[in-house]
């Protein structure tokens, strides 16, 4: 549990914003990785939406404590940033990677009403940490090369992988923004390792949001969040839009920019 003395409300996090005024699309990015991820490529060129782009806690610019993060503390300094920021309405939530499971829960957790639409790219739909382990270490030499030795796969040992293995998971990001990976504080990245990815399940959270528009960009190379997984619930999410990158990889928004700006453009449009 993170320390009573760490401010669990937006004033922990730092966070970057390009105007507009149809709407407000906020997107929360993945391991590893701060609102650079999505300012580098999007910028202002989503207007006339409002774009807002958090550094999620302990990653960028945002606070750095020396604590192993949870699930809940992230939510609610993003549901204060929200409160403050999150408008002109319609409000839509989404990110990448990991960014979609936080976006999924905040989500869920948030009334009904303030929720216009998700939207998700590369999402990491895993059913067991054993399922995360075995995926990473096929599509991953970064982090096969840094859980070397791990025990059973199906032990509480997995959860405790050290937020210092898991920044030489850098070398999974675009070449562009794996400097800044290594700042991200240990601890904060183990805690948000353990909680927010391999301790989280998000069907129980995707039941709860299903019925609001959703779309999914998703890459059919992406050996990090395969596919298949999210697919499998495809049924699941009435008015979802999907669109499937035949030739891209875990970094969708990096390599195929116009095109996933053009989907993102017509799915803001039809909210």
């Amino acid at each position: 549990m993170a320390a009573r003395d760490v401010h669990l409300d937006r004033t922990a996090l730092s966070f970057r914003a390009f105007p507009g005024g149809d709407g407000c699309l906020v997107l929360l990015h993945g391991m590893l990785a701060s609102h650079h991820y999505f300012s580098s490529a999007l910028g202002g060129d989503l207007s006339p939406w409002r774009l807002l782009l958090p550094d999620l806690l302990g990653f960028g610019e945002s606070a750095k404590p020396d604590v192993g993060f949870e699930l809940d503390d992230h939510l609610a300094c993003l549901a204060d940033l929200l409160e403050a920021e999150g408008r002109p309405g319609p409000l839509v939530l989404g990110g990448h990677s990991l960014g979609c499971l936080i976006a999924t829960a905040l989500a869920a957790r948030l009334p009904r009403s303030r929720v216009a639409g998700l939207l998700f790219l590369n999402y990491p739909r895993f059913t067991s940490p054993g399922l995360i382990h075995d995926t990473l270490r096929n599509g991953s030499t970064h982090y096969r090369q840094a859980t070397e030795g791990l025990g059973d796969r199906a032990h509480e040992e997995i959860l405790d992988i050290s937020g210092e293995a898991v920044q030489k998971f850098a070398g999974l990001l675009p070449r562009s923004l794996q400097e800044e990976a290594m700042r991200t504080s240990p601890r904060s990245l183990a805690g948000t390792t353990r909680h927010c990815l391999f301790g989280y399940r998000p069907d129980p959270d995707l039941d709860t949001v299903a019925g609001l528009p959703m779309l999914f960009l998703l890459s059919r190379r992406d050996e990090v969040a395969p596919p298949r997984f999210i697919l499998e619930r495809h049924h699941d999410f009435p008015r979802a839009t999907w669109r499937m990158f035949e030739n891209a990889g875990h970094h969708l928004l990096h390599t195929h920019r116009e095109e996933v700006l053009r989907e993102i453009r017509s799915f803001l449009a039809s909210i």
